[in-house]
């Protein structure tokens, strides 16, 4: 799969407005934060899932939970892209 960083913040951002559709956010940018957009740990999770399987990365969704913000989780997905 051949997807850099930017191409990775538009998937998460548009899983973002799906899976937080009922909640009213601001622009979804890099420095955005879950919390704010309407994502609790249940949407978290599904959005780590989901990004997961449309990457088809086999990996611990742990491993995404560190990302502060949704640039460093765009980062951590493509760092994962590139080890396998």
């Amino acid at each position: 799969m051949d997807k850099n960083e930017n191409d990775i913040f538009d998937l998460i951002a548009t899983h973002v407005a799906d899976i937080s559709l009922d909640i009213a956010h601001g622009p979804i940018i890099r420095s955005s934060m879950l919390s704010p957009l309407g994502m609790d740990s249940i949407g978290r999770a599904e959005l780590i899932a989901r990004m997961l399987e449309e990457l088809s990365l086999t990996a611990s969704a742990r491993e995404f939970y560190k990302a502060n913000n949704l640039g460093e989780l765009a980062a951590l997905f493509a760092n994962k892209l590139k080890e396998q």
